[in-house]
């Protein structure tokens, strides 16, 4: 299972947040492709909101994906309180 960032995530959404939260999110992603079923288990779908098919919750914060090929596309990193906007 493959994560890629877009370069407007990476850039702007990802590197806004605080050092702490980037390692929160960058060790949750790592953790979720070793484990099939942990992925399962945090990865919920969303409906009505496209292109996006699935988030992730990581304490406050949400990560939008896009379903690809090989994996998943970060759309979207934002606190949850902005996520859906």
């Amino acid at each position: 299972m493959r994560f890629a960032f877009t370069n407007k995530v990476k850039k702007k959404q990802f590197r806004k947040s605080d050092n702490k939260t980037q390692e929160r999110i960058t060790d949750k992603l790592t953790l979720l492709k070793q484990d099939k079923n942990l992925l399962d288990q945090n990865l919920k779908s969303v409906i009505n909101l496209l292109p996006v098919t699935h988030r992730i919750r990581v304490g406050s914060y949400r990560l939008l994906l896009s379903e690809d090929n090989n994996g998943f596309i970060v759309l979207k990193v934002a606190h949850r309180s902005q996520v859906y906007q």
